[in-house]
C-alpha cells in the first residue's frame, strides 16, 4: 500500500464533491435522513467491515487493522446544519429554505469519509479497530451525543480513546492543527426567568409589584455573579441575550421575561453561576414582592482534553503533515461542543482539536455566519491528520 497522502491524492476530488452535495441539501438535527443515506452509501462502497445506527439519523462504522486484535479508537463526526438562510453566493449554496451548513459539519462527514476509505485502504497500517461515529444533532439542544452515549456507541467493542474535529475559518491558516490540554471548549447552561408581579397605570406605581424594575435589578445583579464569584484566574460568562414586556409607556406590565446564557470552563465555576442565580431570585423575590419562576436548561459540558491524548494528535499532525503544522493554543475556546459527552459521561479519555480552514471570502465571518464560506483546501488536511491520528493512537506511537 502508498502512504496516507496517496489515499487521500485518489480520493479528495470524489470528498469535495460530497461535501457539495451535503451543503446543497442541509437537514436540521435529528433530521439528517438524506445525509445519513449517503454516508451509509459510502461507507458500504469503501469497504468498512461493519454499519450500525444506534439513533434513527446516525451511523456508526468498524474497521479493523489487518496486524491483529488491539485497541479501539473512536472517531467522531457531526453532520447537521443550522436554521438559518444562506447567503454566500457560491454555485453549490443551500437549495433548501432557511436551512444552511454554516458550522462545517458537511465539511466534517465528508472529511469522515474520506478517513474511512484511507483506513480502509491502510488496514495493514494498523492493528486493533477503528470506530467511526457519524453523530446528529449537535448544534440542537440536548445534542446527539448524548443521545448516543446512552445507547452504548462507546462499547462492544469498547472504547479505549475518542478524538473529534473541528473546521475554524482564519484568514491566512490552511490546515494547521490546533490544540491544547484541558480545557478545550466551554460549559454551557441556558436559562429563561419569568417574573409576575401586579401591574397597573403607571402613576399609582405604588398599588403595583414591578416586574420590570425587578427584572432589571436581577439582570444587574446576575453580573456581579462573574465579577465578585468567580476566580479571576477561571472563567465564567453571564450574557442576557432577551428581555420581553409591556405593551404601553404609561402601563406597568405583571410580567416581564428575560432569558439568558452562562458558560464557563471549571464545573465549579459553572455551578457557582447556578447556584448565585437561585440565591439573586430568591433576594428580588423578598425585595420587590414579585414571584421569579427560573427555568435551567442544562446545556452541554465543557471539552477537556486528555493530555496524552493531545500528544498524539500532535505526533500525528507532525508527521503527516510537516513540523509546522500544530498550534499550540494558549487559551480554550469559549463556544461549546457536546463531544465533551463522550468523555464526561464515560470517563473514556478524548481530544478535539481544530483544522484552520482559511476564509473563503475577503470579509472574515465567524461560524454559524450566513456568510461563511470555508476554504475546501482544508479537506485533504483534516483527513490526513485524523487518519494518521487513528493509526498513531493504535500502535502506540507518541
Amino acid at each position: 500500500m502508498g502512504s496516507i497522502r496517496d489515499s487521500v491524492d485518489g480520493i479528495i476530488n470524489e470528498i469535495v464533491e460530497i461535501r457539495r452535495d451535503i451543503h446543497r441539501h442541509p437537514e436540521i438535527g435529528r433530521k439528517e435522513v438524506r445525509t445519513s443515506g449517503i454516508i451509509r452509501e459510502k461507507l458500504k462502497e469503501y469497504g468498512v467491515d461493519e454499519i450500525s445506527s444506534p439513533v434513527p439519523t446516525g451511523v456508526v462504522a468498524i474497521i479493523r487493522g489487518a496486524k491483529g486484535p488491539g485497541k479501539c479508537v473512536a472517531l467522531r463526526t457531526d453532520i447537521d446544519a443550522l436554521p438559518l438562510q444562506e447567503d454566500t453566493g457560491l454555485d453549490f449554496a443551500s437549495e433548501v429554505p432557511n436551512m444552511m451548513h454554516a458550522c462545517g459539519h458537511d465539511i466534517h462527514c465528508s472529511m469522515m469519509l474520506g478517513v474511512a476509505k484511507v483506513l480502509c485502504d491502510n488496514r495493514d497500517k494498523f492493528a486493533g479497530t477503528v470506530k467511526l461515529i457519524f453523530q446528529p444533532s449537535e448544534d440542537t439542544l440536548p445534542g446527539g451525543a448524548k443521545e448516543l452515549v446512552e445507547k452504548g456507541v462507546l462499547e462492544d467493542p469498547k472504547v479505549d480513546a475518542i478524538f473529534g474535529m473541528h473546521v475554524m475559518p482564519d484568514p491566512e491558516l490552511v490546515g494547521k492543527v490546533a490544540i491544547k490540554a484541558g480545557p478545550m471548549t466551554s460549559a454551557v447552561d441556558l436559562y429563561d426567568v419569568t417574573i409576575t408581579g401586579n401591574g397597573g397605570h403607571g402613576s399609582y406605581p405604588h398599588t403595583t409589584q414591578d416586574s420590570i424594575l425587578a427584572a432589571a435589578q436581577m439582570i444587574v445583579a446576575m453580573q456581579q455573579i462573574v465579577a465578585r464569584k468567580i476566580d479571576p484566574l477561571d472563567t465564567g460568562i453571564m450574557s442576557i441575550g432577551s428581555i420581553h414586556s409591556g405593551d404601553a409607556p404609561n402601563v406597568i406590565p405583571a410580567v416581564c421575561k428575560f432569558g439568558g446564557v452562562s458558560r464557563a470552563y471549571t464545573k465549579e465555576a459553572r455551578q457557582m453561576i447556578s447556584d448565585q442565580m437561585y440565591k439573586i431570585a430568591e433576594g428580588i423575590k423578598h425585595i420587590s414582592d414579585c414571584d421569579v419562576d427560573i427555568y435551567k436548561y442544562e446545556g452541554y459540558p465543557s471539552t477537556i482534553n486528555d493530555s496524552r491524548l493531545v500528544e498524539c494528535v500532535k505526533e500525528a499532525a507532525r508527521k503527516e503533515l510537516g513540523e509546522d503544522s500544530v498550534v499550540e493554543l494558549e487559551v480554550p475556546y469559549s463556544f461549546s461542543e457536546d463531544f465533551s459527552y463522550y468523555s464526561n459521561m464515560t470517563g473514556v479519555p478524548s481530544a478535539f482539536f481544530m483544522v484552520y480552514a482559511g476564509q473563503g471570502t475577503d470579509e472574515p465571518y465567524p461560524l454559524h455566519s450566513p456568510k461563511i464560506i470555508f476554504d475546501e483546501a482544508v479537506m485533504p488536511y483534516g483527513i490526513r491528520a485524523m487518519a494518521n491520528t487513528a493509526i498513531t493512537f493504535l500502535n502506540g506511537e507518541f
